[in-house]
C-alpha cells in the first residue's frame, strides 16, 4: 500500500511542534544561560533555582544563620532561605566588607500590595520580569555605628508567598582614617550580583505556601515557622533563675491536628560533655544515641531517636512532637514538623 504522504506531513508537524513545546517548557523551567563553571541551587520547598560563582559560600540557612554574618550588618536575615556570600579576595585595603545575594520568604507580606510596598527611601521603585517571573525593585540601604549597606531588593509574589531577592554590598568606615581609606570599586561585584539574580526562576510549585506565620522567641532566641491557624504558647517563661539552674530555661508550643509541637531550650552549657549530661539527667536521649544531621561552624543537629537537638554557643534547642496522651512520637514524614525544622534559626 502506498503511504498517505499527506498524513505524514501531518504527523511529523505533531511531533516537531510538541517537541518544541517541549523546549519551551524546559526554558522556562531549568536556567540554560548558566555562565560556565558556575553551580546551581534548587530549592525543592519554595521551588526555585538559583546559580552562583566558585567565589560566592552558599549557606541554605539551615540551621545556622550566623556562619554567614561576614559584616556587622549582615547580608542575609532570619528571613533568608539561601545565602550566598561573597568570598572573593583583593579587597582588605579598601572599605569593604561583605557582599551577597540572599533569597528571602516575607511571611509577614501577606498580599502583592503588602509585597510591593519596598522601603527605597526617596528612590522610585520599578518593574522588570526576569525569566518570564515579574518583579518591583528598587535601592535599599541601611547604616549604623560606621557602617553601611546598600544595594537593589526585588520583590514578586508568587504562588501568594512574597519572594525577596535582596543584592546588598557592605562597607565600612570604622576604626578607618577616611581620608586614607581606598574607596571600595563596586562596579565588577554589582554585575556578578546581578548574573546571580538573572539565574533565578521557578521550576515547581511552592510547597511551603501561604499559611505560616514567623514566632520569634526573645527569651531564648529561636525563631521559627508555624501554621497561621495555630497559637504558640509559652510553657515555660525564660528568667535569669531559671537560666542558672539545671532546669530546662524556656518552652514554647503549639498545637495542630491534636499534635504538639514543642521547642524548649537549655542556656549554658559550655561543652558537649556538659550537654550530654544534661540530657541524661533531663531524661532524653544523650550523645551515645544522636546521630550529626547537620554540622556548621556554630551549631550542629542531631537526630536522637523522636528528638532533634539543636546546639552550639552555649545553648541546646530541644523540638519534638507529642500525641495527645503527650507521648512524644517520629516526626518522619511529618509536614509541619519538616517545616518547623527546616524554618528554625537561633539568633
Amino acid at each position: 500500500m502506498k503511504p498517505n504522504t499527506d498524513i505524514g506531513r501531518t504527523v511529523v508537524r505533531i511531533i516537531l511542534l510538541s517537541l518544541a513545546m517541549l523546549a519551551t517548557v524546559c526554558g522556562t523551567s531549568f536556567a540554560t544561560d548558566v555562565p560556565e563553571g558556575w553551580r546551581t541551587y534548587h530549592n525543592p520547598d519554595y521551588g526555585f533555582v538559583i546559580a552562583y560563582p566558585g567565589s560566592f559560600n552558599f549557606y541554605p540557612v539551615k540551621p545556622d544563620l550566623k556562619e554567614a554574618q561576614l559584616s556587622y550588618i549582615p547580608i542575609c536575615e532570619s528571613e533568608s532561605v539561601a545565602c550566598f556570600e561573597y568570598v572573593g579576595n583583593g579587597d582588605s585595603e579598601t572599605n569593604f566588607e561583605a557582599a551577597g545575594l540572599s533569597v528571602n520568604i516575607l511571611r509577614e507580606a501577606r498580599t502583592e500590595e503588602e509585597c510591593n510596598k519596598i522601603d527605597t527611601g526617596q528612590y522610585p521603585i520599578k518593574k522588570a520580569i526576569i525569566n518570564g517571573v515579574p518583579f518591583r525593585f528598587g535601592e535599599t540601604g541601611g547604616a549604623a555605628t560606621g557602617h553601611a549597606i546598600g544595594g537593589p531588593a526585588y520583590r514578586s509574589f508568587h504562588e501568594r508567598v512574597c519572594f525577596e531577592l535582596a543584592l546588598l554590598i557592605a562597607v565600612t568606615s570604622s576604626g578607618y582614617d577616611t581620608d586614607a581609606v581606598k574607596q571600595f570599586d563596586s562596579s565588577k561585584l554589582e554585575e556578578e550580583l546581578d548574573k546571580m539574580l538573572h539565574t533565578f526562576r521557578f521550576v515547581g510549585p511552592v510547597i511551603d505556601g501561604p499559611g505560616w506565620k514567623v514566632y520569634q522567641d526573645d527569651g531564648c532566641g529561636g525563631v521559627f515557622e508555624h501554621p497561621e491557624t495555630a497559637e504558640v504558647v509559652t510553657a515555660i517563661e525564660y528568667s535569669n533563675k531559671r537560666s542558672a539552674s539545671d532546669e530546662t530555661t524556656c518552652e514554647v508550643y503549639f498545637v495542630d491536628h491534636s499534635l504538639k509541637y514543642t521547642v524548649a531550650a537549655k542556656v549554658n552549657l559550655y561543652n558537649p560533655g556538659q550537654l550530654d549530661r544534661w540530657l541524661r539527667a533531663a531524661g532524653y536521649p544523650d550523645l551515645s544515641h544522636a546521630a550529626v544531621a547537620v554540622h556548621s561552624r556554630y551549631l550542629t543537629e542531631y537526630k536522637a531517636a523522636s528528638y532533634y537537638y539543636i546546639y552550639g554557643e552555649n545553648t541546646l534547642f530541644i523540638l519534638s512532637v507529642s500525641d495527645a496522651q503527650r507521648k512524644v512520637v517520629s516526626p518522619d514524614n511529618n509536614p509541619v514538623f519538616r517545616h518547623l525544622l527546616s524554618s528554625f534559626k537561633a539568633n
